[in-house]
C-alpha cells in the first residue's frame, strides 16, 4: 500500500505506523526502513547487494541497515535518486545475495555518487557486517534499449545473428 505524501514524493508504510510523515525513509520513532520515491526521471539505477551477516555483528548490520536507509533518504531530498527500496529474498540466501537496495534517477547522478567518499565510506561500513557488498550499475529506458541494438550489432558482426 502506498500513499502520496505532497514534498516527499510517496512512501509505503508499515500498517502500524499509522498517518505519520515519513522522514528520510525512515518511519519516525521506528527503525523500519522504507521505501520512498519521488517524481523525477530515471534512466539508470544502482543495486547495492549484501549478503549473510557477519556472525557476532548482527547489532552492526542492523543499526547500518537503518543508517544506510537514512543516507538514501537524504539523497532522495536532494534530487541525487528519485527512488529508492530495500528488498530481502523471501525464500532466504539466493547465491551469496540475502537482499539489495534498489536506487533509482539519473545515470549520471548516480555514477558521481558511486565516487562519493561518504557513498563509499558508508559501503565500507556495511562490508564490515555483512559479506558481499557489491554496488552494480543498471540501465533503464532507452539506454536498456540502445544496449540491446548494440549486442545485435556485435553478435550480427561476429556472425552469431
Amino acid at each position: 500500500m502506498s500513499e502520496r505524501v505532497p514534498e516527499g514524493g510517496a512512501a509505503e508504510r508499515p500498517e502500524e505506523a499509522g498517518l505519520q510523515e515519513v522522514l528520510h525513509g525512515v518511519v519516525p520513532g521506528e527503525d523500519d526502513v522504507v521505501p520512498v520515491e519521488a517524481d523525477q526521471p530515471v534512466d539508470g539505477a544502482l543495486m547495492i547487494s549484501f549478503g549473510a551477516v557477519v556472525p557476532g555483528r548482527e547489532r552492526l548490520a542492523v543499526d547500518l541497515f537503518v543508517e544506510v536507509g537514512r543516507f538514501l533518504g537524504r539523497l532522495l531530498d536532494s534530487g541525487v535518486v528519485a527512488t529508492f527500496r530495500p528488498y530481502f529474498f523471501a525464500d532466504g540466501q539466493v547465491g551469496d545475495v540475502s537482499g539489495f537496495f534498489l536506487l533509482e534517477g539519473d545515470r549520471e547522478e548516480l555514477d558521481a555518487l558511486r565516487r562519493d567518499e561518504e557513498f563509499v565510506a558508508l559501503l565500507l561500513r556495511a562490508g564490515a557486517a555483512t559479506a558481499n557488498v557489491r554496488v552494480h550499475t543498471l540501465l533503464a529506458g532507452s539506454d536498456a534499449g540502445r544496449l540491446v541494438n548494440l549486442y545485435r550489432e556485435v553478435q550480427a558482426d561476429l556472425g552469431f545473428l
